[in-house]
C-alpha cells in the first residue's frame, strides 16, 4: 500500500488573507526543492 501526500503550502500561502499574494517568480525557487521531498502532488 503507497500513501501520497498532497502538499498545499503554496496554494494557501497564495489565498491567504494576511498575506500579499505569491506571484509565480515568489514560488518558482522553493518548487524544486518541494519536488525532492517526493510529495505525491503539490497544489498552487
Amino acid at each position: 500500500m503507497t500513501i501520497a501526500i498532497t502538499d498545499v503550502v503554496l496554494r494557501d500561502a497564495h489565498q491567504s488573507l494576511f498575506a500579499t499574494r505569491l506571484r509565480l517568480d515568489d514560488m518558482l525557487p522553493i518548487a524544486a526543492q518541494l519536488d525532492d521531498v517526493g510529495y505525491g502532488s503539490l497544489e498552487c
